[in-house]
């Protein structure tokens, strides 16, 4: 999935760094685990994972990725049945296509009607499967996402959803249609991964001592909520059917905005969260842009653990871009490094 600070092109590089730091598999918590990635690889790498995201769209992969050792049972089954629905419009239709009043209003082009009408009866079965008990709670996550990968392979976005395009991209136009994902496969030999809806230091907190803390928070002010609302909308539903506001359509969102995001506040996020936790080791990744530097983040890790293990790693990349350079927003250079600290707890 296309996503801010998704770390799969980095995960080569971090697990590098987590071999080069001599670390043996163990128990690790990712307390922000956006897509999942991270903990994706961790678990094939033997670990034992506790991953955690605000969000109910990651919550969705996590379980998918990192909980599930292979796909449920029926899963097959079951999206073949929901490929195969007749199309009918509903709520993402309504609101997110110049064919419903609501985003013919403000010329919102998330999808085509075409493609929202495969959404909404998909997402309506799943909601119906689960409440009349056909499905298990993690049979119900791994539809959705299925779900959520497959509506982003065709959102007429550049990558996040703060913004559509306006006039319809090649991919927008394709049939949408799931395909099953293909869990990662445990060892079993530590004890199951779990997953978590909520904030960092909450589950930090509670899953107790952990072998690997691995911190990958937001780095500026852009708050997921308004950048993924969509996908976050199909992985809780509408029922209610939640009140949209604006010109993209956002979902009341308050909960789910982090205090990483905010520049006065971020850096006692990270010294909270390191009061609550319980780390042998502390791997941060962070953007060399970020709200914090490279300097604070050294400072109030070396206090955190044991100073003199402190360590930073650096991986130059190309930077994502959603969209050109233009007046109001330009980007400060091609390539970005993520700077990933450690220091033994």
């Amino acid at each position: 999935m296309r996503y801010i600070g998704n770390k799969t092109r980095l995960v080569p590089f971090l697990l590098r760094t987590v071999e080069e730091l001599g670390l043996s598999p163990g128990v690790a918590c990712d307390p922000f685990a956006g897509t999942a990635s991270v903990g994706r690889a961790l678990k094939a790498n033997g670990w034992q994972v506790h991953s955690g995201d605000l969000m109910a769209m990651s919550y969705a992969l996590q379980v998918a990725n990192v909980v599930l050792d292979a796909a449920p049972p029926g899963a097959g089954d079951a999206l073949r049945q929901l490929n195969e629905l007749p199309n009918r419009p509903g709520f993402v239709t309504e609101h997110f296509t110049p064919e419903g009043s609501a985003g013919q209003a403000h010329g919102r082009m998330y999808f085509t009607p075409e493609n929202a009408n495969r959404i909404d009866p998909i997402r309506e079965q799943i909601a119906e499967w689960e409440n009349n008990g056909s499905l298990t709670a993690v049979g119900v996550q791994y539809l959705l996402a299925c779900l959520i990968q497959a509506a982003d392979r065709v959102a007429n976005t550049t990558g996040v959803y703060a913004s559509f395009v306006k006039s319809w991209q090649p991919n927008a136009l394709k049939p949408l249609k799931l395909t099953p994902l293909t869990p990662s496969p445990s060892s079993g030999r530590l004890g199951p991964c779990t997953a978590f809806q909520g904030g960092a230091r909450t589950l930090a907190g509670a899953i107790g001592p952990v072998d690997l803390l691995y911190l990958d928070p937001p780095y500026n002010q852009r708050q997921y909520p308004g950048y993924y609302h969509v996908p976050e909308i199909l992985a809780r539903g509408w029922w209610p059917a939640p009140e949209l506001r604006g010109k993209t359509g956002l979902m009341p969102d308050q909960e789910l905005r982090s205090d990483w995001c905010r520049p006065g506040q971020c850096a006692a996020a990270l010294r909270g969260l390191l009061d609550a936790a319980d780390a042998k080791h502390v791997l941060l990744s962070y953007n060399d842009e970020g709200l914090l530097s490279a300097e604070e983040i050294e400072d109030i890790l070396r206090s955190y653990g044991r100073a003199d293990s402190y360590r930073r790693f650096r991986h130059e990349y190309r930077r994502y871009r959603s969209d050109s350079n233009r007046p109001g927003r330009q980007y400060r250079r091609n390539g970005v490094a993520e700077l990933v600290h450690y220091v033994r707890g």
